[in-house]
Order: structure tokens, then sequence, then C-alpha cells
């Protein structure tokens, strides 16, 4: 129960797509926690083609990606939780998201399935991977960004180097009500999103390389190997 228990919190955290509060040190002196998207009404807000064009240009042109990150949470009740790690991905739709602190986790994504590895519980969960499984996050800069945007309202504001895209679905969604893009001197500096229960969450990206060779060997996690270590495999893919 433990186990499974970790496995749903983690999967809430990365992959419903509430994302992160602030790392201070980082947060920029204009931001204060989603004040600005949320003084307006989704009523006013009209829908920009040319930022949605700029952004989709900018992603699409992120062949890969690798980076250290710091995911920063905060729930609807003001509890705060800070993750570390790193992540690399490759498109089409391959990542790999390694938690390293407070607890040890990877997350692995390729071939339409998901791997959940979790080392202290010795335990493997594959999952199949499509759009309510992965993080909206990873879906944009691993997946078809032009067509997964056509799916939101799309809006820019710039702050001297720094660029913000923001997007709210076009319907009522489970995911998120709004996220934004970060881009610092035009490099993906932070995602941060407040989800359809008022959490909060933003990631903040450091050591960002992009378009730089990724070995394959990232997004296929050696079962076989696993298996001889201890680890029990359940599959839940097929389900």
């Amino acid at each position: 129960m433990f186990k499974k228990a970790r496995l749903f919190v983690v999967l809430s955290l990365v992959f419903s797509v509430s994302i992160p509060v602030w790392s201070t040190a980082q947060k920029p002196a204009h931001t204060s926690q989603f004040t600005r998207a949320e003084s307006s009404t989704p009523a006013s807000i009209k829908h920009d083609k040319q930022a949605a064009q700029a952004l989709a240009n900018k992603l699409q042109a992120m062949n890969t990606v690798s980076a250290n990150f710091s995911q920063n949470t905060l729930d609807k009740s003001g509890q705060p939780k800070v993750e570390k790690g790193s992540m690399q991905l490759k498109r089409p739709n391959q990542f790999r998201w390694n938690i390293t602190s407070p607890f040890n986790q990877e997350i692995i994504a390729n071939s339409g399935k998901l791997w959940i590895l979790d080392p202290d519980f010795k335990q493997v969960v594959i999952k199949k991977q499509d759009n309510q499984s992965g993080p909206a996050a990873i879906q944009l800069l691993s997946g078809d960004a032009s067509e997964f945007l056509t799916e939101y309202t799309v809006t820019r504001m710039n702050y001297g180097p720094e660029v913000v895209y923001t997007l709210r679905p076009l319907k009522a969604s489970d995911l998120f009500e709004m996220l934004e893009i970060h881009f610092s001197r035009d490099q993906i500096s932070a995602i941060s999103m407040v989800d359809a229960l008022g959490g909060k969450r933003r990631i903040d990206f450091t050591r960002v390389n992009l378009n730089q060779p990724l070995d394959n060997k990232l997004f296929e996690p050696d079962l076989k190997k696993l298996e001889k270590a201890g680890f029990d495999v359940i599959d839940e893919s097929r389900v």
C-alpha cells in the first residue's frame, strides 16, 4: 500500500499537469505567483495567433533538451514541496525525468509507454503513454506543439529579456487552468502551472542544452537488468 501511495503522489505532482511554485532565487521581480494572469477573466482574453505560431516555432526547434530542474509545488492548502533532478527529452515523444531529491525516482517515456522506476521500493510500473498520462509540459516539449496548441488560448507578454507565453484551455480541463512557458533570451527557463484544484507549481530549468546528441539508451529501461536487481515489474500498459 505504501508503494502505491507514493506512486500516486508522484504521478499527481509530475503527470497530472498541475506545475510549480517558485524558487525565490529565480523568481523574476515582476512575477507574483500568477497574479498577472489571475487578474484577467477568461472571457476578456483574446487568442494571439502570432504568439501561438511563435511559441510553436520555438518548441518545434527544440529537437533535444537536457537540463537540471527544480520543481516547486504548492497544493491548495499552501503546503510547499520541492523536487530536484535532471531531465532529457528527444522528439518525438521521448523523455526521461530523473528525480534525485528528496527521493529517487525515474520516469521514462518511449514507444508509447511510460516506465516509473522507484529504486527505494524496487518497483517498476509500466503505463500507456497518452495525452492523459503524460505531463502537458513534456507533451509540449517533446510532441507536436502546433497540434497541441490548437486546444488553447495563447497570449504573450514581454518583460525585458524574458518572454512569457500563457496557455488556457478552450474547454474545461482536468489537467490545468493555466500554463506559462518562460523563455529568457530565447532559451526556455521555466514552466509554471495552476491546476483545476487550485494547486500551483513551477519548474525552473538550469544548465539547459538544446539540440545536442542524446543516447537512445537514456529512453530504454533495461527491465531484465532491473528484475535481476530485485525490482518488481508491474505492467499496466495493456489495462
